[in-house]
């Protein structure tokens, strides 16, 4: 009898051991990702005068002094890498400090070989065109946008 109580006190002592969180709920996304379609409509420019795509994600308006907008932490920044007179490319953004608003979501049209020579040839909206549209991201979500880039019609530029 003493055999069997060894036996059934070792066997539970395994079970306490390698139970470590028990009924615990399941650990929730600490991130939140924000998938981005770009649709490109109507004829490219010439490729000699694509220097550069980039879709860009503010937090807030973006001021004259773009670079200091990157460094502070108000932007993010990813390169286009479409190839030349594709019809659509995707590309995702990874927040970890949630919750986060973006006012600003663009792409920007890089026409020489000027860091400086931009122009924003899409803007995410939802209702009015010369409007941006708010997005905002909790920890856990997956939210996807589009952003229409008509190469015949740019929309108003922030400055």
């Amino acid at each position: 009898m003493t055999k069997y109580k060894v036996l059934l006190i070792v066997l539970l002592s395994f079970f306490f051991l390698s139970c470590n969180k028990g009924l615990e709920p399941p650990e929730v996304s600490q991130s939140a990702v924000l998938s981005i379609d770009i649709r490109f409509d109507n004829d490219w420019p010439n490729k000699d005068s694509i220097y550069g795509l980039r879709v860009a994600a503010f937090k807030l308006p973006p001021s004259q002094n773009l670079i200091s907008e990157v460094f502070n932490g108000n932007a993010e920044i990813k390169d286009i890498d479409s190839e030349y007179g594709s019809n659509n490319f995707n590309t995702n953004f990874v927040y970890d400090n949630l919750p986060i608003e973006l006012k600003y979501i663009v792409v920007a049209w890089q026409y020489d070989s000027l860091l400086t020579s931009q122009k924003i040839v899409g803007v995410y909206n939802k209702t009015n065109y010369n409007e941006p549209s708010l997005v905002t991201l909790n920890s856990g979500d997956s939210i996807n946008i589009v952003i229409e880039v008509d190469w015949n019609d740019f929309p108003p530029q922030p400055f």
